[in-house]
């Protein structure tokens, strides 16, 4: 039965609203079986440890890899620590033994060395060294789940009701995976409206709450509940007024989204017929139909890097043919620009296996990424150029090669990628640069001489420029995108491309603040690629603009 209504507030991460009945997804304390075992059983029990700790630190990694955009780098810490106490060999060597000489499952000896080790850190007077205490646990979870055989990964309740997911946070992956199950929506304790889970929630247009903190408390397992994404609000068994209220409300949503959504079958033009492509970021085959809906002229964007994270090793060339062509054939002809894969120091578990070592360095924002790693392992390069070529008989293929700061790495992947579309005997595609770097829009007219297009990455390129990690709270306030270097800077890259001949495009964040569209138009630059959910608003706005070239068109 339907308890008292209860509601809370929270942060509207993800817009929408959505009815349906809760799902609780519990981070805490699982059972755990205590059992003594036989001697022939033992190897058997520790095989299962060495089993669940390495799926554990691929869970690790995976969620690390999909955290890079937060605003705070806390999370992405937090999943370090984990990681370095998933590989401290003391560990695994301390619960083998507890195995081995008391003869108990893997279950057993792990809680109790985990136990111990909390004990042992609940006594230090040092606040933050104690802090560490939750970091242990969650280790000590993350393996006990796979021993439990859950694989770390909770499934969507069956019913005929939509599922409303309720935790203290969801990953990327998990994300990906509930939607596809068809979740109806999500609140979270954690988090905030620009973490990598949410920003991929607003994508698939899962509507999302974050940061409910007394969500978990208030709301119980199977209570009817209305997420409102809009207003930021959740209620736990609503009444019947209640209900009809948000039965209109809904309504009313749709209207705006069915007026909003006549700019789908609309160009992307100014009020005075200035043409501004609008194309889409995409990290997953899923999002294709969502960027085809709100018409999107393009993928300006497509972040190879998530296909890594499906798998424990690299795919090989079958594999990311058949990905890449779902892609190209469902754009239906339109350009989809792929980014070779920006891999490097910060994302450990893909820089081990291109590397086959884990050592990143200790400032991994300037040491291998992108294009270094790539050209460092040209076979893995050569991997994907060869899968991209077979891609490009299914339509418009584009290659985009990130963290370029000098000419002879453009001209080393386009030598490749000509002695691969030899081999198959399939013309070459065009190359573009992605200019993140300021070392890159120094020599922006050399590049421009070699490139086929350029695409700037302005995340990175406004934190080179400023030397500001946005993510950095201690200096965000200097995150600024309209600092006269970072406009000097765009500024220059449009005239390198001008003078070369060759179309300039953005896929930043900045892309999509439709404060910038006017400005970024009158600049000169061709196309904007963004989130597929700010298509629409970015091209009401740009509708209701004028043109106004800061140098005359040639």
């Amino acid at each position: 039965m339907s308890g008292a209504p209860r509601q809370g507030r929270a942060v509207a991460a993800s817009p929408g609203v959505a009815c349906g009945v809760a799902q609780k997804i519990h981070r805490g304390e699982i059972p755990v079986p205590k059992r003594h075992v036989e001697p022939r059983e033992v190897e058997r029990e520790i095989e299962r440890l060495e089993t669940a700790i390495a799926a554990s630190i691929a869970d690790v990694d995976a969620e690390r890899l999909h955290l890079l955009d937060l605003e705070s780098q806390e999370p992405l810490h937090i999943l370090d620590a984990q990681r370095l106490m998933l590989l401290d060999p003391d560990l695994s060597k301390k619960v083998r033994a507890m195995i081995e000489q008391e003869r108990i499952n893997a279950e057993w000896a792990l809680h109790q060395q985990i136990e111990g080790i909390s004990a042992v850190f609940e006594k230090l007077e040092d606040d933050y060294l104690r802090a560490r205490k939750a970091d242990i646990e969650q280790v000590g979870l993350r393996i006990m789940r796979h021993l439990a055989g859950q694989n770390g990964r909770p499934s969507l309740r069956e019913g005929d009701e939509p599922v409303i997911l309720v935790s203290e946070y969801f990953t990327p992956l998990e994300i990906m995976r509930f939607w596809r199950e068809g979740a109806a929506g999500c609140i979270t304790a954690q988090g905030g409206p620009n973490t990598h889970s949410i920003i991929i929630a607003r994508g698939l247009g899962l509507p999302a709450l974050m940061g409910a903190e007394d969500a978990l408390d208030l709301i119980e397992d199977g209570d009817p509940v209305i997420l409102d994404g809009e207003q930021g609000v959740w209620i736990a068994n609503p009444d019947e007024d209640t209900r009809a209220q948000y039965r209109r409300f809904s309504a009313a949503i749709h209207v705006v989204q069915d007026e909003m959504h006549i700019f789908a079958a609309r160009p992307s033009v100014s009020a005075d017929g200035h043409a501004l492509r609008l194309m889409a970021n995409l990290e997953v085959a899923e999002e294709v139909p969502l960027a085809r809906e709100v018409g999107a002229e393009g993928v300006g964007l497509y972040r190879t890097e998530f296909l890594l994270t499906q798998t424990d090793r690299l795919p090989d060339e079958e594999e990311q043919f058949e990905h890449y062509a779902r892609v190209v054939r469902g754009m239906e002809g339109m350009p989809v620009v792929f980014r070779l894969l920006d891999i490097g120091g910060e994302k450990p578990m893909l820089f081990e296996h291109v590397l086959g070592h884990d050592d990143w360095g200790a400032n991994p924002a300037l040491g291998l990424r992108g294009i270094r790693i790539l050209l460092r392992r040209p076979e893995v390069l050569r991997t994907q150029l060869r899968a991209l070529l077979r891609a490009s008989r299914e339509g418009q293929v584009r290659i985009l090669i990130p963290m370029v700061t000098r000419t002879s790495e453009v001209a080393e992947v386009r030598r490749l990628l000509g002695e691969c579309a030899r081999e198959l005997d399939i013309p070459p595609v065009p190359v573009g640069t992605m200019v993140e770097v300021p070392a890159a829009v120094m020599i922006a007219e050399e590049l421009a001489g070699i490139s086929d297009f350029f695409s700037v990455g302005t995340n990175d390129l406004i934190q080179y420029t400023l030397a500001v990690d946005r993510a950095d709270e201690e200096v965000a306030e200097l995150y600024e995108p309209a600092h006269p270097a970072v406009e000097r800077m765009l500024r220059l890259i449009v005239a390198a491309a001008r003078k070369q001949g060759i179309p300039v495009a953005m896929c930043g964040e900045l892309a999509a603040d439709t404060d910038w569209t006017e400005k970024l138009m009158n600049m000169g630059f061709d196309c904007l690629s963004m989130s597929v959910h700010h298509i629409l608003p970015v091209r009401k706005h740009l509708s209701h603009l004028r043109w106004r070239p800061e140098t005359p068109p040639a």
